[in-house]
């Protein structure tokens, strides 16, 4: 007789899952696309956030530089890999109200993380009329969506699968320094866009290492969201 899991089980292990971490990041990816075409129609490829630093200049180097067909390809990226992950982990539906559970835990995730960095040292912000509000809303959606994505989807997989095959470390150990070193160079790419000062590098490596745990533990669409809510936080914080 094959023993089921706990309901609490269930959620964890499907809310880690990529298809369900696609479909909760999707809505918000298709919120920042549009908000981009609108906002930075006049100034589409210029440097928003770290991990587009990344995203548009692989588009640049492919000499793709139409806005909309750049929104489109990645819209439908997401879509395929969210239906792709489907078919792989061979999910039987999805269950809404995973979704709203997802939502609730990335709050509480993303008010820890803000409490922990508010403590820490504050980020000044100058936000200072209705249209620059307007796009830093934006612009937090999408630093969620993308550097999760750059930092620690891809960057924290890669570092691990070096140190775990290549250099045949442990797997713990292998996550473990992928983290770390992933919360730093998410911490160095933000020196393109600011001066460099020790705490505030020191806080986003820390706040790369606490997304770096939430990611791996958690998975992809709950790092993103608590990544967003803790930028509207900090947005909030200022007005």
């Amino acid at each position: 007789m094959t023993k089921q899991s706990s309901p609490l089980r269930q959620y964890l292990n499907s809310s880690q899952s990529i298809h369900y971490s696609l479909i909760l990041v999707l809505p918000v990816l298709v919120i920042y696309e549009f908000g981009v075409l609108i906002l930075f129609r006049d100034s589409f490829f210029e440097l928003r956030n770290t991990g587009e630093i990344l995203i548009r200049s692989f588009f640049e180097s492919l000499h793709l530089t139409n806005p909309y067909i750049v929104s489109g390809i990645l819209l439908a990226i997401f879509v395929l890999v969210m239906v792709r992950g489907y078919k792989l982990e061979k999910a039987p539906g999805v269950h809404a109200n995973y979704i709203i559970y997802m939502l609730i835990e990335s709050m509480f995730w993303g008010v820890i993380l803000f409490i922990g960095m508010y403590f820490f040292m504050r980020i000044p912000l100058q936000i200072l009329n209705l249209e620059d509000k307007i796009a830093n809303i934006n612009l937090a959606i999408g630093a969620g969506i993308f550097e999760e994505l750059i930092f620690r989807m891809i960057l924290i997989s890669a570092i691990s699968i070096v140190l775990s095959h290549g250099l045949t470390f442990s797997a713990n150990v292998s996550n473990a320094t992928a983290i770390l070193f992933a919360a730093i160079i998410f911490a160095a790419f933000h020196l393109f866009m600011e001066p460099y000062s020790l705490p505030v590098f020191a806080q986003r490596v820390a706040g790369g290492v606490y997304l770096g745990i939430l990611y791996s533990f958690r998975g992809y669409g709950i790092s993103v969201y608590s990544h967003i809510i803790f930028n509207f936080l900090i947005l909030a914080d200022t007005w």
